[in-house]
């Protein structure tokens, strides 16, 4: 039987945590037979994780009491591995910004010092937003019930994700599709140039 396809881009992740708890980390994944290895390069250690599918290899710079894991982006293909790392965002007051798929539609979570922020669903034109207190909004074009800082937020995200959406385009030459989302990020830059005002 196939396995599902299951992807996570984490973007911006940072966290600051201890050597116990990166112990702890090591321990759930072997706990999950995954084979694990060190390399070392100057202050940097990388843990590589072989999950037979992959190798995912995860920075922690070392400090005197405290490793950092500090990336600008880094995916990672197995849930196990994707849920410990949200444990540890969550436990040590990390940020960054999770992008997770699995076929259907792209859910982006949001974290700033442990605490989600947000999760957001992105199928077609329909947004559905989770805030950190777990209310669930139905977020529609053009929606002003939400407060500007998390409108700005959201059009972010939706300019990465219509980014994407145009590379893939431009790359399978389909010049309807880079029409569409060209259009469509031009929308969503002027209107974060409207909301920018507001902040």
């Amino acid at each position: 039987m196939p396995k599902h396809f299951y992807e996570a881009e984490f973007s911006s992740l940072y966290i600051k945590l201890t050597k116990d708890a990166l112990h702890e980390f090591i321990r759930k994944l072997m706990d999950e037979n995954f084979s694990l290895y060190w390399r070392y390069e100057n202050d940097t250690i990388f843990l590589i994780i072989d999950n037979e599918n992959a190798l995912c290899e995860i920075p922690f710079v070392r400090n005197e009491d405290f490793l950092t894991l500090h990336v600008d982006q880094l995916t990672v293909n197995d849930e196990i591995i994707v849920e410990a790392l949200e444990v540890i965002i969550s436990e040590f007051s990390g940020n960054g910004v999770v992008k997770k798929s699995t076929g259907g539609p792209l859910y982006i979570t949001s974290y700033k010092t442990g605490d989600i922020q947000s999760i957001i669903e992105i199928d077609g034109s329909d947004k559905i937003i989770m805030n950190k207190n777990g209310s669930i909004i139905e977020y529609r074009e053009y929606d002003h019930n939400l407060e500007p800082q998390t409108i700005f937020h959201m059009t972010n995200l939706e300019i990465d994700y219509e980014l994407m959406e145009l590379h893939e385009a431009i790359v399978a030459e389909d010049e309807q599709r880079v029409r569409s989302h060209k259009k469509r990020l031009k929308k969503l830059v002027n209107r974060r140039k409207e909301v920018a005002q507001f902040l």
